[in-house]
């Protein structure tokens, strides 16, 4: 069995109050993912900063890789990079790709104005077993139409970087409500873990927008899934939970407990 899951960490603005800046729930991000004890777990909006943080604090328990759709060399080094952690006395990560949507995959390019975006994936082996599977993440595009565009670019990695069908999850904050075109695309060849037979713990809104007030339980903003392939769902869980009476970030932490198949 193995938990992969997904975290959008928000990047260092200064758009928030002192409550949600980062200095101050810095702390609250490197809690939230110690326990909720993700074996492999895919990251968004991590600039330079975060990931040093991150890996200093957390590098007893995970490894980390970055790419960043805004560096051309393709390192975290810049802008808001996506990524994979894994733990690193579990795993071993291999056949990591990264990639630009678009019809120039391996050149950067605005693919969204302003943003720029793309995927990155790895295999991991299990040390203890051998058991293999496939993680790719994706941040998704804010345009409709270029995230519908763009979404069929995904299996198309997928099935070149995972040829022998190995389990597969597709991870991320893919800006998008289920019903979306492009979710329906990702559908046609991975399933949601959120709706699943899995047990579910936790809201069905994944996006809380720092707003205490918010009822993540009736709220439908739901922007962050694990996607599967060849794997069975066991639990699902969107985590709710506040450190200090505040979200650690904007986006909530969600995982799936996913057997190998």
């Amino acid at each position: 069995m193995a938990r992969v899951g997904t975290y959008n960490v928000r990047y260092i603005t200064t758009e928030e109050d002192a409550n949600n800046n980062w200095e101050n729930r810095k702390t609250r991000v490197v809690r939230s993912i110690r326990e909720n004890d993700f074996d492999v777990f895919g990251l968004q909006e991590c600039s330079p900063d975060i990931q040093t943080y991150l890996d200093s604090e957390l590098s007893d328990t995970y490894a980390f890789r970055f790419f960043s759709p805004y560096v051309a060399s393709g390192s975290g080094s810049g802008g808001q990079a996506i990524g994979l952690a894994y733990k690193a006395s579990k795993y071993t990560l291999s056949d990591w790709h990264y990639w630009w949507c678009g019809d120039t995959p391996s050149v950067m390019s605005v693919n969204d104005d302003p943003h720029k975006r793309g995927g990155c994936c790895a295999m991991f082996t299990s040390i203890a077993t051998g058991t293999r599977f496939f993680v790719m993440v994706h941040h998704g595009c804010l345009d409709a139409t270029l995230r519908e565009q763009y979404a069929p670019q995904f299996r198309q990695m997928e099935e070149q970087y995972n040829p022998n069908g190995y389990p597969s999850f597709f991870v991320g904050d893919l800006n998008a409500q289920p019903s979306d075109p492009a979710m329906v695309i990702y559908r046609q060849y991975w399933s949601d873990a959120y709706y699943s037979n899995a047990s579910k713990s936790g809201p069905y809104c994944t996006y809380n927008a720092f707003n205490l007030d918010r009822n993540m339980y009736t709220h439908k903003n739901h922007l962050d899934y694990v996607y599967y392939r060849n794997a069975t769902p066991l639990r699902y869980v969107c985590n709710d939970r506040l450190y200090d009476g505040y979200y650690a970030s904007d986006h909530l932490p969600v995982y799936a407990e996913m057997k190998l198949d």
